[in-house]
């Protein structure tokens, strides 16, 4: 069965972004680094966001997911022009998207839709990349879930900019 994957960077302070939206603070990689970014995209076809986090890579430049199959959660957008529109509940959707064919899924974000689906029992596994910066204040990791989620480290590595990539799964 595919697995839901989310991939994220954080500051140490558990902070994805600043309180408007901002990650000028993360580090750029130097040379050829890519934090096994480029393993992680060759892993994944499909592509789940919410409607902010969505906006936010728009604004970026040419839309990065083309070649992945895209859906952008959403209570306030009539169409989208590089995904499909999700409305329906969380655990409704991953059910149907489970079974459908190809490889795992990349969950981007944000915080809240992160929540929805940790709450929703549908993420497999956290690759979480820790900034080491505090923020103060900002977009959390995850927002309020209503429950504890159990997570077994499986992996991390420290790279030489300081990044920290840690590998959780979700213990069911």
């Amino acid at each position: 069965m595919r697995k839901i994957v989310y991939f994220v960077t954080s500051s140490l302070d558990g902070f994805i972004a600043r309180p408007n939206g901002a990650i000028d603070w993360l580090i750029q990689a130097e040379g050829n680094e890519d934090f096994g970014f480029s393993q992680f995209i060759n892993s994944i076809d499909t592509v789940i966001q919410g409607r902010h986090t969505y906006e936010h890579v728009l604004s970026l430049g040419p839309y990065p997911y083309a070649n992945q199959k895209n859906y952008v959660f959403s209570r306030k957008l009539l169409q989208c022009q590089h995904a499909e529109i999700v409305r329906q509940p969380v655990a409704d959707f991953v059910r149907w998207l489970r079974i459908q064919p190809g490889k795992d899924i990349w969950l981007v974000g944000g915080g809240q839709l992160a929540a929805a689906f940790l709450e929703a029992g549908a993420i497999d596994e956290l690759k979480v990349f820790i900034q080491p910066i505090l923020l103060g204040e900002g977009i959390p990791l995850a927002g309020y879930i209503g429950r504890d989620t159990r997570l077994t480290v499986k992996h991390s590595h420290a790279f030489r900019q300081g990044l920290v990539q840690i590998d959780f799964e979700v213990r069911k």
